[in-house]
């Protein structure tokens, strides 16, 4: 949230600075140049997107802004900072939040609202779905990233994409810019102004209270907002310039000890004039009175961090996941903010909880957890945002829960189908999680024509619903929680190979869970709006495709008696329309999946599986 009106404030004190040395550049302004840099990823990630968005909504017809991918992102991420590099600026680190303190989490549950109000807003804007421009435009990056200001993001968008700050992670973590991530047990912005009171390095963000801290005597602030590419021969990289903050002059030229005391002052009253803000941050008889209102503002900006901070226990974590582990000993909570759904209905987070509940028993497990083994869940629960208490299960039930997953998936190698086709295996997993739950609670579960309508496997798929945008935030819940599930796993792995009272047992089933997960696609795969999906199912062979109908007309159908008309009806529709569409033959196995069904009846009594995987078994 920042400190109110901070930043205008010192605007008028900036400096303009130039980010590397470009080719041909005067020897005038070399003192001007900026050479090495500590970045706030979360800023930096969000500066991208808007830019993003931005370029959408003013290149498309539509009276909404397309939300960015998480792939343009992740490019869009790259390119950003490959120009820094290509122009000499050496990137020391990238920090982003590996948890927020106590004291901010009541900012943290405001802005999980504002997401699910500005979710509300467009639902009710467009009770129909809006129409959605085509998911094949050409993203121009250089023009987004440099050529169109923020500021024309006039229309009515969607709330960002949910775990795009994790992709982001995700995907430097496996490019050039690897060893510059950190994930940190607590706020970036401790450890960008750490970093750069050490090293005298600028840091890159569009937070400005980040001049609050002691940078040191080099330390500044470029903002991020500020930056603008010049014009330049084409022989040359055309020099970046932006706006910075240097604490210690703008102190100096406001006559002030620090600019701690400025931004206490402009915290208190955002009203004031800058020349009263600048009176009272120099009266220290006024500071004497209110120390201890003081002292509790500045803890905030002079925590001290550890000289080795625990940064290996959250590598490879997903911020969401790093504060769980973080905030372990403690109060252990996870934030699981609105997902791109349907806020009229039920929250998608309320699928994937038992995939969650195992995750968090594995955690109390493996931290011998023996104060509490609950963990508070905060997500949307109808129009608001709320806490809700998982417990964790105890030990021998965990192992016979997870030895009974096991046995399931020992009849089925998933990592062979995953491997040949990832996105619809773990799709058409997740929907059988889905589908199972809502049969259990005996909700109404969807039927075929919708699910393949939404996958596109439909040669003629409708415009998108909300009752499609809210199953596949459903299945976005599971899938994020089996990452989770993934995650935690990993995590504790050592820990249980070192415990002192090491369980072979655990051991070996986590292993196996892990072989499974391991599987798991990136999020730019995975995690796709319904555009994104159909083009990439539509892009699979036909095969693939009638397998996939053949394996959800297989799961959608009722217990026995009920409705086989259903299924002999839709799929050969389906398939019919995919093999004219395709100019393909389709060879129908209909009939023989009949007669497996009724040997296998005649074997034993037929049940109604809860294995997860129990839909992709065809054989």
């Amino acid at each position: 949230m920042g400190i109110p009106r901070l930043s205008q404030d010192l605007l008028p004190y900036s400096e303009q600075r130039y980010l590397g040395t470009p080719l041909g550049q005067s020897p005038r302004t070399k003192d001007r140049v900026i050479t090495s840099l500590i970045i706030d990823g979360p800023s930096l990630v969000y500066y991208i997107y808007n830019k993003l968005l931005a370029y959408k909504s003013s290149t498309t017809p539509t009276l909404t802004a397309q939300l960015p991918s998480y792939v343009e992102i992740n490019q869009a991420l790259d390119q950003f900072l490959s120009e820094l590099e290509d122009r000499g600026v050496g990137l020391q680190d990238l920090f982003f939040d590996g948890a927020l303190p106590k004291s901010k989490r009541d900012i943290r549950l405001e802005r999980m609202e504002k997401l699910r109000h500005q979710l509300e807003t467009y639902r009710k804007m467009y009770p129909e779905f809006s129409p959605v421009a085509s998911s094949h435009q050409t993203l121009d990056l250089e023009k987004a990233l440099w050529n169109t200001p923020v500021m024309s993001t006039r229309k009515l968008a969607l709330p960002a994409p949910p775990f795009m700050v994790a992709s982001a992670i995700e995907s430097l973590r496996s490019g050039k810019f690897a060893a510059q991530v950190r994930v940190v047990p607590g706020e970036a912005d401790m450890y960008c102004a750490d970093a750069s009171n050490r090293t005298g390095a600028a840091i890159l963000t569009n937070d400005s209270d980040l001049v609050v801290h002691d940078l040191g005597i080099k330390g500044r602030v470029i903002l991020l907002h500020s930056l603008e590419k010049k014009q330049a021969p084409r022989t040359t990289h055309e020099p970046i310039s932006a706006l910075t903050l240097h604490p210690i002059t703008i102190a100096r030229s406001l006559q002030a000890s620090s600019l701690l005391r400025v931004g206490f002052e402009r915290y208190l009253d955002p009203s004031l004039s800058i020349l009263l803000v600048k009176e009272r941050a120099r009266d220290d008889s006024r500071l004497e009175k209110m120390r201890a209102e003081f002292d509790r503002f500045a803890e905030q900006y002079v925590t001290i961090l550890p000289a080795q901070p625990p940064q290996p226990q959250i590598d490879g974590l997903d911020p969401r996941t790093a504060e769980l582990v973080v905030t372990f000993p403690d109060s252990p909570h996870i934030y699981l903010t609105p997902l791109i759904e349907d806020p009229s209905r039920d929250s998608s987070w309320s699928y994937g909880t038992n995939i969650r509940q195992l995750a968090y028993s594995f955690l109390c497990i493996a931290y011998a957890r023996s104060t509490s083994n609950s963990i508070i869940e905060y997500a949307r629960k109808g129009q608001r945002i709320s806490a809700s208490t998982v417990q964790s299960l105890l030990e021998q039930k965990l192992q016979a829960r997870t030895t009974e997953v096991l046995e399931h998936l020992d009849t089925f190698d998933i990592r062979e189908e995953a491997a040949e086709q990832p996105l619809l295996t773990w799709y058409i997993l997740a929907f059988h999680l889905i589908h199972q739950q809502k049969l259990d609670a005996g909700k109404t579960t969807p039927e075929l024509p919708q699910i393949a309508n939404l996958f596109g496997l439909h040669p003629s798929s409708s415009r998108p619903s909300w009752d499609d945008i809210h199953l596949l935030a459903n299945m976005h819940a599971v899938l994020y929680s089996f990452r989770i599930l993934h995650q935690i796993l990993h995590h504790i792995m050592p820990r249980l190979t070192e415990s002192s009272q090491r369980n072979e047992e655990l051991i070996h089933m986590v292993q196996k869970l892990l072989d499974i997960l391991d599987r798991l696609p990136t999020i730019a795969d995975l995690f796709l709006d319904v555009g994104e999906l159909r083009v990439r199912v539509g892009n699979m062979s036909l095969k693939v495709r009638n397998t996939a109908l053949a394996n959800l007309g297989r799961l959608l159908q009722l217990p026995v008696g009920e409705s086989e008309a259903h299924l002999e009806g839709a799929i050969p529709q389906y398939q019919n329309d995919l093999a004219q569409n395709q100019g393909e033959e389709w060879q129908s196995t209909t009939r023989k999946r009949k007669r497996k069904r009724v040997t296998q009846q005649s074997q034993e009594p037929t049940t109604r599986s809860t294995n997860m995987f129990d839909l992709l078994i065809d054989r």
